[in-house]
């Protein structure tokens, strides 16, 4: 990969007068029209220096082809644009992903314009950024946390990285342990509010993708409460066991079941383990995989539209052909498609494991719930000498029903999981 700057615009080149003309010029509170069916790319070498575009981004953005070829990028960038975005923007795509991010452009004339930019590496260097209109209500937060991010700049001199961890904070009390998981959660909203206001169908495989990943969450939280209830149900046998030593009669027999009962617990606690793991991430790029799914795909499908579209307009730029940019930006579809199918198949291996392993806890529950009868049958049989033990069997029938009510939600999800993979491998969208 190409070594890129700290500052993704600030490339040298023999369009700077342009670029400071254009800073010259008052912005304006205006904003630029542009119709959410339109989306805009330019791509740009290592430096951030546009060598292409299409139509549509010169007219929205105001400047003639001549200005733009061999400008820096910058040329565009609205004064009300925090630092921080474009450290976040450019650290990720050194680690040779694409990026999502809202921004805030600025036309020839001082008018702006918000996009929400999809920027990645390219192949033999260089980088493209596609752009759609963001219409989700999401935007309103983004504007405020990037004021406040501003301001923080202004206020205390602050570098780009550290006005970067600061917003990072920020987002993460919004609820996104990372920037990939915002980003992720960012592209998905907007891809869905534009497809509404376009009045087009659903994806079948963003749904499928959406149906497993609402299906994992749910759970992943009925896992977490089995746990809780297992852990706790420690305290049965305990009980058990003082109940036993204190039996004139049927001491042993008691002790042993709860024994073995306790033995079971721990079992089917360990095999919990296996199921329930706690999602962590670290640093700003970890993400998940369902996360991860939905902003490859929908980075996918916008780049197939794109492509298309290219197809009706003009090529523009100086360095390249028609031919060529839809070379390019061919690539760029086809490897957006290959990472999200890497993702979708993902998930479908973890979904079936999850099956595999929910079958499998099923069976050992089963063969606990035959303890706890046996423990029943024992208490009927000791009757009054035993008094007290149909309390605790008692308990131990409370905490079976949960334990079954549990495992019925649990059932109800994996289902639904196992329905999405199927639909994902066929193709084939949910019905109605």
């Amino acid at each position: 990969m190409n070594r890129i700057s700290s500052d993704p615009f600030s490339a040298d080149h023999d369009a700077v007068h342009a670029a400071a003309s254009a800073r010259t010029v008052a912005e304006v509170n205006v904003e630029e029209t542009s119709g959410i069916d339109e989306l805009f790319f330019s791509r740009t070498d290592g430096r951030g220096v546009i060598e292409a575009y299409n139509e549509i981004f010169v007219r929205v953005a105001g400047f003639a082809g001549s200005e733009l070829q061999g400008a820096p990028h910058k040329i565009i960038r609205h004064s009300e644009m925090p630092k921080a975005v474009f450290w976040l923007l450019w650290n990720g795509l050194k680690q040779g992903s694409p990026v999502g991010a809202y921004v805030k452009n600025k036309t020839k004339e001082g008018k702006y314009y918000w996009v929400f930019a999809i920027a990645s590496p390219i192949e033999g260097g260089g980088y493209l950024s596609v752009r759609l209109k963001p219409s989700s209500p999401l935007l309103d937060g983004v504007q405020d946390l990037y004021r406040e991010a501003l301001d923080a700049e202004k206020a205390e001199d602050l570098s780009p990285e550290d006005s970067a961890l600061r917003l990072m904070e920020r987002i993460k009390e919004l609820g996104f342990p990372t920037y990939a998981m915002f980003q992720a959660h960012a592209i998905h909203q907007e891809f869905e509010a534009r497809r509404v206001v376009m009045h087009k169908p659903q994806f079948a495989d963003l749904s499928n993708i959406n149906t497993i990943s609402d299906n994992a969450a749910k759970l992943r939280h009925e896992l977490n409460l089995l746990s809780e209830k297992f852990h706790n149900a420690a305290l049965l046998t305990a009980n058990m066991k003082i109940f036993a030593a204190k039996l004139p009669v049927g001491r042993s027999t008691i002790n042993e079941i709860a024994k073995n009962y306790d033995l079971m617990l721990r079992d089917i606690q360990n095999h919990l383990k296996t199921l329930h793991v706690v999602e962590e991430y670290e640093g700003l790029w970890e993400v998940s995989r369902d996360q991860n799914s939905f902003f490859m795909l929908c980075a996918s499908h916008l780049m197939e539209e794109l492509c298309v579209n290219f197809e009706k307009e003009g090529c523009l730029g100086g360095k390249t052909s028609k031919s060529e940019e839809t070379r390019t930006l061919n690539r760029l579809r086809n490897d957006y498609k290959k990472q999200s199918l890497e993702a979708v198949l993902h998930g479908i291996q973890s979904a079936l494991t999850i099956q595999r392993r929910t079958e499998f806890l099923r069976r050992m529950i089963l063969g606990l719930s035959t303890i706890r009868i046996a423990c029943r049958v024992e208490a009927g049989m000791l009757r009054d000498s035993a008094k007290g033990l149909d309390n605790i069997v008692g308990r131990l029938d409370g905490f079976h029903d949960e334990v079954e009510a549990h495992l019925a939600v649990i059932q109800q999800a994996v289902n639904a999981i196992l329905k999405g993979v199927d639909r994902s491998i066929t193709g084939q969208p949910e019905a109605a």
